[in-house]
């Protein structure tokens, strides 16, 4: 590119990481020029918020659009257009406008891959020869619409939720809302397992029985019966009458564009180094589409957040219009709500650390959020997993009906600040009986797991009074 030309960047997808990264490129360089090309024919929407929608916390679907607004120069937005293919050499995209069929080239100087990720199905009978037949997926506006619009029928009153993720369980809670007989099930057996200990994981088994579910975690789902539409499910050779089945499974990278430019992929995701580059010169990819690195030790990683997708679409944003800057890695820290109940975590769970080869221990507590004597006080209960011989946090999980987002969060800053349970024990909190705890139960936890590890205090270095007298 020449000095006095303008740098032309085209953005494919906008979620999250897509516009941060048209965002952070207007920025770096104000002489740019974006163009984001995007399937869908509105802006921006807000997809961790479908199930709420569902449940009823959000009065519609419309609610979670945002409009991106042009900026004439700087910004174009090709709505209901396809990217095809990628050109590297050329430096070129081939686009489809999906209203017209006609197709055109793009010419790039930097090129940002955001176009995220897809619902997974499962391999077994049923599930692909009913979609759109009793079996939904909750990932788009369109198809968190039909689900809602299905559940909605008087007839529809049997659902059967596949998955025990995020997704899954808020899906669930919704449903339950809308006075439905809800099944929840996958096949292996503590929900949440990428962020949760089997010792956390009971507490959420226990509030959605509590909420009137059937959970069968442990057994999987074998089938989807019947002709035209859903009649039942097979779980673990049990047949159960249903009406409608919610695929929450996961979701699958959407790497086409990227193997068709040549970028390399490894477990199913776009490969990308700390500045969100790909293997190919001037491709850039963020967001579900990529795969990544923890911050604690490098080692691989996937968050597929958008609080993640976000950072990262401002990294290549920044580089990609000759600016120099890096992604510090993931910790996964995770936030999610089931009937007032939130469940939070941080990092690496236990299992997680010790296949990483840490020699971990999880340290665990329940406390109150208040003290006792408030009429609104709650019971928190907290997990940390740390390193045996430093005690260094390498994660933490809470569940409680107050205060575990914000207790993650302080935990997932001392993750960023490579503390220890001395640090945590030391830190100073705010108190306020209507609010907080003067012994907060992540004080409390520092203290036992200090006990527990036989970490003794801090030793006194150096001895002095204020101002040096």
């Amino acid at each position: 590119m020449a000095e006095q030309e303008r740098r032309e960047i085209v953005v494919i997808g906008l979620g999250a990481s897509g516009l941060y990264s048209a965002k952070s490129a207007l920025n770096t360089d104000r002489r740019c020029h974006v163009t984001i090309v995007e399937r869908r024919d509105h802006d921006q929407f807000s997809p961790c918020g479908l199930p709420f929608v569902i449940e009823g916390m959000v009065e519609s679907f419309e609610e979670l659009k945002h409009v991106v607004p042009s900026v004439e120069g700087h910004l174009d937005k090709l709505l209901q257009h396809e990217a095809l293919e990628v050109d590297p050499k050329i430096k070129t995209v081939r686009v489809r406008d999906l209203t017209t069929g006609e197709e055109k080239d793009l010419d790039y100087d930097s090129l940002i891959l955001s176009n995220g990720a897809y619902p997974m199905n499962l391999p077994i009978t049923g599930a692909r020869q009913l979609e759109g037949k009793g079996v939904h997926f909750v990932s788009t506006i369109d198809d968190a619409s039909e689900l809602l619009d299905a559940a909605r029928i008087p007839e529809n009153r049997r659902s059967v939720v596949v998955g025990g993720g995020a997704i899954g369980l808020e899906v669930a809670a919704g449903l339950i809302k809308l006075g439905h007989e809800v099944v929840i099930t996958k096949r292996t057996e503590p929900p949440l397992p990428r962020n949760l200990d089997p010792e956390m994981g009971k507490h959420i088994v226990s509030k959605l029985e509590s909420m009137g579910m059937r959970v069968t975690f442990g057994k999987g789902i074998d089938s989807i019966n019947g002709d035209d539409r859903v009649e039942s499910v097979t779980i673990a050779g049990e047949v159960i009458p249903c009406d409608l089945v919610v695929m929450a499974v996961g979701m699958r990278c959407n790497t086409y564009l990227a193997e068709k430019a040549g970028c390399r992929i490894e477990g199913g995701a776009v490969l990308v180094n700390n500045r969100m580059e790909t293997t190919v010169k001037d491709i850039y990819a963020t967001g579900d589409l990529v795969g990544t690195f923890s911050r604690l030790d490098r080692s691989p990683a996937t968050m597929q957040l958008a609080t993640s997708a976000f950072r990262q679409g401002m990294v290549a944003g920044t580089n990609a219009a000759g600016g120099n800057t890096y992604y510090p890695g993931v910790i996964n820290t995770f936030l999610t709500v089931i009937d007032g109940l939130e469940v939070a975590s941080t990092g690496y769970n236990l299992g997680t650390a010790k296949e990483l080869g840490y020699d971990a221990v999880g340290i665990s507590t329940k406390g109150e959020t208040k003290p006792h004597y408030m009429k609104d006080c709650h019971t928190i209960n907290l997990r940390a997993v740390v390193e045996r011989g430093s005690g260094r946090i390498l994660g933490a999980q809470a569940i409680g009906e107050d205060g575990a987002g914000w207790r993650i969060n302080i935990f997932a800053l001392a993750i960023h600040g490579n503390m220890t349970l001395h640090d945590l024990l030391d830190t100073e909190l705010a108190y306020n009986p209507p609010l907080s705890q003067m012994y907060d139960p992540i004080t409390q936890l520092a203290e036992i797991g200090l006990k527990r590890l036989r970490l003794p205090p801090r030793e006194c270095t150096e001895t002095f009074f204020p101002g040096g007298k």
